[in-house]
């Protein structure tokens, strides 16, 4: 199976998709741009929300009274109902100058999980946050380069971390009513032909979807770690994934177009996107399983 464009965005780096069940939107960021955005899939109508943003996103959850809540370059803040403002949660991250909040997720009870990477892509500065409601931060993991894809299944019982440049997903055991992780253990590992692993989603059977940046898919694995199938998507760096749709039954697939060379970013130009048109589009397909909506912060 291979996913349709649905959105050509030529995103540096489209993230974090995030669909809204209530207004039957799909948010997303442009996580080195910065931008957050808000796309109508039936009509292909995207609109660039105008709020004021740190210099690097990297990741947006619900929030229970309304808004969002962003995990950013200047830590943890809540956008207000309308997304016209924000006021910081939390900065645990402050005096590490390189550091950078990436992905993140609300487990079954709310509470919010959220990891950072080297804005550098070399040192071990990468950590899992967890924070309570207050913006009280607890750290779970540490010492990896760039923490992604916290992602938790039905009953709350596993959550699956991903360390990108350990090729590594890991499954960690919860314990769903006090958020203590009670072990770890690896779930996959990737070669390196088949590109790193990135943000993730997990569907209503417990299943986790996986995307590959450098790898051109998304990968579904069983709860045992096995591959059940492959999604192919037509851009190279695939960065997350997210169910959504009237029923929960659509993929929604984020990519990038950035790339990194000699410790910096280098932006795609007009004669990249004339070779490959696709880079940092949405994509969307319909795997035949439905997905969760995220639970929100609080």
């Amino acid at each position: 199976m291979e996913a349709d464009c649905i959105y050509e965005a030529r995103s540096a780096l489209s993230e974090s998709p995030l669909w809204s069940p209530g207004e039957q939107v799909l948010y997303w960021l442009d996580q080195m741009r910065p931008e957050l955005h808000r796309l109508e899939p039936e009509t292909g109508r995207d609109e660039a929300i105008q709020v004021e943003l740190p210099e690097q996103l990297g990741a947006i959850v619900p929030h229970t009274g309304g808004g969002l809540v962003l995990a950013a370059s200047d830590g943890i803040s809540i956008l207000a109902p309308d997304l016209k403002s924000r006021k910081t949660l939390a900065n645990p991250i402050a005096h590490i100058p390189r550091a950078s909040f990436n992905d993140a997720k609300c487990d079954r009870q709310g509470r919010l999980w959220a990891g950072t990477t080297d804005r550098l892509e070399t040192q071990q500065l990468g950590a899992l946050y967890r924070f309570a409601v207050e913006g009280t931060s607890t750290i779970w993991a540490k010492d990896f380069v760039c923490s992604n894809g916290p992602s938790f299944s039905p009953d709350g019982k596993i959550m699956y971390h991903t360390r990108s440049h350990e090729r590594t997903i890991y499954a960690c055991d919860l314990d769903p009513d006090s958020g203590q992780i009670l072990g770890e253990r690896i779930f996959a590992t990737l070669d390196s032909s088949e590109g790193n692993p990135d943000g993730s989603t997990v569907d209503a059977e417990g299943h986790l979807w996986s995307a590959h940046w450098g790898g051109s898919r998304v990968t579904r694995y069983r709860p045992d770690g096995r591959i059940d199938r492959v999604i192919r998507i037509p851009a190279e760096k695939v960065t997350s994934c997210a169910f959504g749709g009237e029923k929960m039954e659509r993929l929604f697939v984020t990519t990038a177009s950035i790339d990194f060379n000699n410790r910096s970013w280098v932006f795609m130009d007009e004669t990249g996107f004339a070779q490959t048109p696709l880079a940092g589009a949405i994509f969307a397909c319909d795997p035949g399983v439905a997905g969760l909506p995220e639970p929100a912060f609080g």
